[in-house]
């Protein structure tokens, strides 16, 4: 499919996602809501957002297979930071953007850093099936809540042997689609000519991407890999927490940073859903999870998922450039002292 049709597609989906979280919401409501908001918040948020990010790039960089080489920590953080700031314009295109960006500062396989940020995605869906299994059992009593916020029965097992079949189903093909191309580009790379050499480069490409998938085997320090994970997500919960002060949620409707965990996952549910930047999917989650949760009015619930979004992409999109730009200087820097040398 066309990037550029899917890109409208996700566009398409992002909207009415915003249709269906603002449709019975008057603006002059949300703008009113908007009105007593306390601005000093942003600062401490920005700072643990780009935190969050700088852990993920370490993280990242543990996976790297050639310890005597390992990438610049600046180099990391600028890929990670870059593929956020694609992943607003293009969804999902950040996964890709972000280890071609370092795999050219590096000269290293594309095909094999983007395996490394495969494995990293696998590491964060579990560990939020995790998180959400704890928050479902231990943190929200009342599953009719969830049911309502989900637009399922949580309470009825067939829920469950429908989705772990459906992992089961969809894992199975693309382990057996993957296992069959890798025979097929073996049997078909000749050098003899130039389909096999075509042939050859995916199958040589394939075998980069497996081997970046497989990093996880050399994995020494699991104890940090674990930790630097736990990390990032305080970090998210964090980040939703700070917006609490926003419009004294912690005074005014008894949040906690108990409540930022179940808002965070609520919220990861609805960024996982391929819109721009999350727009849309994030502001319907976070609106219906205060009000079913919290009984926070549908406008403030609106202002409060339509301002903390604005500043995370507004971190992103001021932060980027300007680390693009330093990273710039620097690898020249580092070009110019291996000449010397």
């Amino acid at each position: 499919m066309n990037k550029y049709v899917k890109v409208g597609i996700s566009l398409l989906v992002g909207l009415g996602f915003l249709w269906f979280a603002f449709k019975d919401v008057e603006l002059s409501e949300i703008v009113e809501a908007s009105k007593g908001a306390s601005w000093g918040w942003f600062f401490p948020f920005a700072g643990v957002t780009l935190f969050a990010h700088f852990i993920r790039a370490e993280r990242w960089r543990m996976l790297f297979e050639d310890k005597a080489n390992l990438p610049h920590r600046s180099t990391l953080f600028t890929g990670v930071m870059f593929g956020y700031l694609t992943n607003i314009a293009f969804p999902r295109l950040g996964e890709i953007t972000r280890p071609v960006y370092v795999a050219r500062q590096l000269d290293e396989s594309n095909s094999k850093l983007i395996g490394t940020v495969v494995l990293e995605r696998i590491v964060d869906v579990l560990s939020m099936l995790f998180i959400l299994v704890l928050v479902g059992i231990f943190l929200i009593s009342d599953v009719q809540v969830l049911s309502n916020l989900f637009g399922t029965d949580v309470t009825d097992p067939e829920v469950y042997v429908g989705l772990i079949k459906a992992v089961a189903l969809y894992g199975g093909i693309l382990l057996a689609g993957g296992v069959l191309i890798f025979f097929v580009l073996n049997k078909l790379s000749s050098p003899e000519n130039k389909l096999g050499q075509f042939f050859a480069k995916l199958s040589e490409g394939f075998k980069n991407f497996a081997q970046g998938i497989l990093a996880i085997r050399e994995l020494e320090n699991w104890p940090l890999f674990i930790f630097h994970t736990a990390l990032i997500w305080v970090c998210y919960i964090t980040m939703t927490y700070i917006p609490f002060f926003m419009f004294d949620m912690t005074n005014v409707f008894d949040l906690s940073y108990t409540d930022a965990i179940i808002l965070t996952m609520v919220s990861a549910v609805g960024i996982s859903i391929p819109t721009p930047g999350g727009v849309g999917s994030y502001h319907i989650f976070i609106k219906l999870a205060l009000l079913y949760l919290y009984a926070v009015p549908e406008a403030t619930g609106l202002a409060f998922a339509t301002i903390a979004h604005a500043a995370t992409l507004v971190v992103i999109i001021v932060v980027t450039p300007i680390l693009l730009a330093v990273e710039k200087r620097l690898s020249m820097g580092r070009e110019k002292a291996k000449i010397i040398e």
